[in-house]
């Protein structure tokens, strides 16, 4: 049910997906509501010692991301994310002001 809480799926959609290696979440790592509920997820099936898997996109395929690189990560996009808000903020109020 903790599971249920932070994806868009049923519970029968969790453990099919589970049991079939189909990843529960899949993010837009521009997407910092996303990436929070991702986070949460990880945090709290970390604390229950679930086995999890957090996988990449890359180029080249996909690959595994370790979880405290993971959390490394998730900090870097959200500051990117509040930097580039930040930004578009800006370019609004100039080209407000033209």
């Amino acid at each position: 049910m903790t599971t249920k809480k932070h994806v868009n799926l049923s519970l029968h959609e969790i453990k099919f997906n589970s049991m079939n290696h189909i990843p529960i979440m899949i993010v837009n790592r521009r997407n910092k509501e996303e990436l929070e509920l991702m986070k949460n997820l990880v945090q709290v099936l970390s604390t229950h010692q679930s086995k999890f898997r957090i996988l990449k996109q890359t180029e080249d395929g996909v690959e595994e991301l370790p979880l405290e690189m993971f959390m490394n990560s998730f900090e870097l996009s959200r500051q990117i994310a509040q930097e580039r808000e930040r930004l578009d903020a800006i370019l609004l109020k100039e080209d407000d002001e033209v």
